[in-house]
């Protein structure tokens, strides 16, 4: 299967989240995924009012990593640059663990293979 044919069957995939710090609250939800013509990534707050900028970047980086869609529930301090990174380091190793994200060395395995260069 090519990575074309593999992106096209995640296309319909969702991923959710909830990252949460010192609190079972589930914080600000957001939404965010690929708009078309131009493939942009659109960040929408759907719970918890007004968004702030910790759930609805997390949310627009993860779209941009994985190529899915995100669903993501926040609770993390606004004022915590430190633990926001921290908390989405360990969720994109996460990821990458269940093959969502590919690491650099895997695609350049991939790209290798297909064109038949060894």
């Amino acid at each position: 299967m090519s990575s074309e044919e593999l992106r096209a069957s995640f296309s319909d995939l969702v991923i959710y989240v909830w990252i949460g710090c010192n609190t079972t609250k589930f914080g600000h939800l957001y939404a965010a995924a690929t708009t078309r013509p131009d493939n942009r990534v659109s960040v929408t707050s759907v719970l918890g009012g007004t968004s702030d900028n910790t759930g609805s970047s997390m949310a627009r980086r993860l779209v941009l990593k994985t190529g899915l869609n995100i669903v993501l529930a926040c609770n993390i301090p606004k004022d915590s640059p430190i633990l926001e990174a921290a908390a989405e380091r360990k969720l994109v190793e996460k990821l990458k663990g269940l093959g969502y994200i590919k690491t650099a060395a895997a695609e350049a395995n991939t790209s290798t293979a297909r064109f038949g260069l060894h």
